[in-house]
């Protein structure tokens, strides 16, 4: 698994910062330099440009594309975490073992609790359950 910087998400980081700045044009411009490079095109069709209507429709595709190009790349945690902080409503939801686990948007256990070590030498508090 790869964890570093690459390319394509400074493309989307771009691309995410100039949507939400209300620049759409700019923002579909680095999707799509992003999309016409990402994959080698074996069908023989040229490639159509995505285009939104709004910021807001801008910055929905660039977040899809932000899913699906950063799989396996662990930054869905984080990704999840922001966005729910802005309202985004993401709720994890798992069944193991017959018994189903929700993760609620901004619950206390979407921080790991600290190591004993860490709260004995720094004097921090734990993170709330």
């Amino acid at each position: 698994m790869f964890e570093g910087l690459a390319n394509g998400e400074m493309y989307l980081v771009k691309a995410e910062a100039e949507a939400r700045a209300g620049n759409t044009a700019k923002a579909m411009d680095d999707l799509n330099t992003l999309m016409q490079n990402r994959m080698v095109n074996t069908t023989g069709q040229p490639f159509v440009p995505l285009t939104a209507s709004s910021a807001p429709d801008a910055l929905q595709k660039v977040l899809t594309e932000r899913r699906k190009e950063l799989i396996f790349r662990d930054r869905r945690w984080m990704d999840i975490k922001r966005l729910n902080l802005e309202n985004a409503n993401i709720i994890l939801t798992r069944t193991v073992s017959g018994q189903t686990y929700t993760l609620m948007p901004n619950a206390n256990r979407y921080a790991i609790p600290l190591p004993d070590m860490v709260i004995k030498i720094s004097g921090m508090p734990q993170n709330p359950e």
